[in-house]
């Protein structure tokens, strides 16, 4: 029978043997740490790191050109910092040491706040820029915050927030002084399929914001602050789906103190407005009696999916002289058309226009809208003004929409008619007649390039029978004497049909002119018109020999 072991000398036996662990583990630290003193003793006699910490931040600084990574969860960084921290322990004390380095002042926090109050530490006095996603959105975020509201130079709130945390949100704002705060976003989710919520109004005022440059508020819920002292100062005004409850009045008179704005982006902000006048300013000796507001430093301008009358009224009053782009969207109520909601002085409101070379004309018949783009030739410039039918007054108004092409042609003349256009694309679902086409060219004499391949066949043809008419004598020999290119889809036409030959007949007459097409691109795919195969190679040998480039 085999004796049973001393169990008091086995313990005794391990606790020496883990006493003398401890004691290699230890030793091994210890001459772990040796090891990296010395190492930290070497690179200190590199010669990166004899030079003065400003200037080592100045070389680090220059590898912040890599986009950033996401280090779920909980934060943002800059891939670029975090292997430089890595190097050495010097490398690294020296990035912790810096307040204004890019990965302590740029601070994105989606759940956790550790790393909120790691950046907010050692930003010091510098300031910061936080966005909080919705998660973070709780009393305990909302408390470190309140203690460093003098170092938060911009705040991006992003979210599907509930109208209680919108609520909190709100009051918190209201209820902290922000000296520094230059930028202001407020982002939420839409709930316009809920019944309606009571508003929840953001009362800054210059008093607790007194430096805010920027704001963006994007929700159906929030309102804008009402107070007009905190508008004077703003470069950037962007309201989206918010109410702003000002009578056109008082918006008259904030618009006019906010002679720094650059950016005006109002959608869907006036549906309700009061105080608007009820027709718009009559034309001729009234208009010198009228109010304008000039924004002498406005670039960029949006009104979209406003109240009709709001938006027209607001045109009117409008002077713009370094405007540099517009988009407008429009509802179909009241106007017909894109050039009756604008001021009857275009060069007054949109002096920009005058700069337009290139646009795109859009027409969609079954979803009852069409659209208008304007481009400058380096692209400096740009209009966009589209008009649609709202669905529930689209059997109401099936019948005016017929023809949209030939409605939005008629628009692109009368809205660029003093622009030096040279360019011009159309896709459409749609169909223009020829005299909407021959209104083009006469008013745009100057045209060069026109794509036609985003159109249905019959709106290819009808430009071709257009552009092959005599034109008055003072429009010359030709309409459009200076085109070059022409990409088009040629017309689905049968063999027998006089008409399918317009398109060579047309290249052939101006080619005896003097003015032959110097590039066609014609986009035929497969065989549309049901040709027999004897009909095709004649009718694009008569093209070919019509142009001076026939690309296929």
């Amino acid at each position: 029978m085999q004796d049973k072991p001393d169990v008091q000398l086995l313990l005794r036996r391990k606790d020496a043997l883990i006493s003398h662990d401890d004691a290699l583990s230890r030793e091994l630290r210890e001459t772990r740490r040796s090891i990296m003193d010395i190492n930290e003793q070497l690179n200190s006699t590199l010669p990166i790191n004899s030079l003065p910490t400003e200037l080592l931040l100045e070389v680090f600084g220059l590898v912040q050109g890599e986009p950033w990574t996401c280090d779920s969860p909980g934060r943002r960084v800059y891939s670029s910092w975090l292997p430089i921290q890595a190097v050495c322990r010097y490398w690294r004390q020296v990035i912790r040491s810096d307040p204004h380095t890019g990965s302590w002042r740029t601070i994105e926090v989606y759940s956790r706040l550790e790393w909120l109050q790691v950046c907010l530490m050692r930003c010091a006095d510098a300031h910061a820029d936080i966005t909080l996603h919705v998660k973070s959105l709780d009393g305990e975020t909302l408390s470190v915050l309140s203690q460093y509201t003098s170092v938060i130079r911009s705040l991006i709130i992003v979210g599907n927030l509930d109208v209680a945390r919108r609520t909190v949100v709100a009051s918190w704002l209201t209820a902290h002084h922000w000296l520094v705060l230059e930028q202001l976003v407020v982002t939420c989710a839409f709930y316009s399929s809920m019944p309606s919520q009571s508003p929840v109004n953001i009362g800054l005022t210059i008093e607790n914001a007194p430096s805010l440059r920027v704001l963006r508020l994007e929700d159906d819920v929030l309102h804008p602050p009402a107070e007009h002292s905190l508008y004077p100062q703003r470069s950037s005004l962007d309201l989206r789906f918010c109410e702003w409850q000002v009578s056109f009045s008082q918006f008259l008179n904030i618009l006019e103190c906010m002679t720094n704005l650059k950016v005006l982006h109002l959608e869907k902000t006036f549906l309700h407005m009061v105080g608007v006048p009820e027709t718009r300013r009559p034309e001729g000796s009234a208009a010198s009696h009228a109010r304008i507001v000039t924004l002498p430093r406005l670039r960029s301008l949006v009104l979209a999916s406003n109240q009709y009358r709001s938006t027209t009224q607001i045109l009117d009053i409008l002077c713009l002289p370094t405007i540099t782009s517009v988009r407008l969207l429009l509802d179909e109520h009241g106007a017909g058309t894109i050039a009756a909601a604008l001021p009857r002085d275009q060069s007054l409101t949109f002096p920009l226009l005058s700069a337009i070379t290139s646009v795109v004309v859009s027409a969609y018949e079954d979803d009852n809208w069409y659209s208008l783009l304007g481009r400058s030739t380096n692209h400096s410039h740009g209009f966009s003004a589209q008009i649609y039918q709202p669905s529930h007054a689209a059997n109401v108004f099936q019948g005016d929409w017929a023809g949209l092409l030939s409605r939005a042609l008629a628009d692109f003349v009368d809205v660029f008619s003093h622009s030096p256009i040279t360019e011009l694309l159309v896709a459409a679902y749609s169909d223009a007649s020829v005299a909407a086409w021959v209104d083009v060219f006469e008013r745009f004499p100057g045209l060069e390039n026109i794509n036609l391949r985003g159109c249905e066949a019959d709106t290819a043809h009808r430009f071709w029978v257009a552009l092959g008419q005599t034109p008055p004598s003072q429009y010359g020999a030709v309409f459009c004497p200076r085109l070059k290119l022409v990409e088009t889809v040629p017309s689905h036409t049968f063999p027998a049909s006089e008409e399918y030959w317009t398109m060579p007949r047309v290249l052939r007459d101006r080619k005896e002119r003097g003015h032959m097409l110097q590039e066609l691109r014609s986009y035929r795919g497969d065989n549309p018109w049901q040709l027999d195969n004897e009909s095709l190679p004649a009718y694009w040998e008569e093209v070919k020999q019509c142009v001076g480039v026939l690309e296929d």
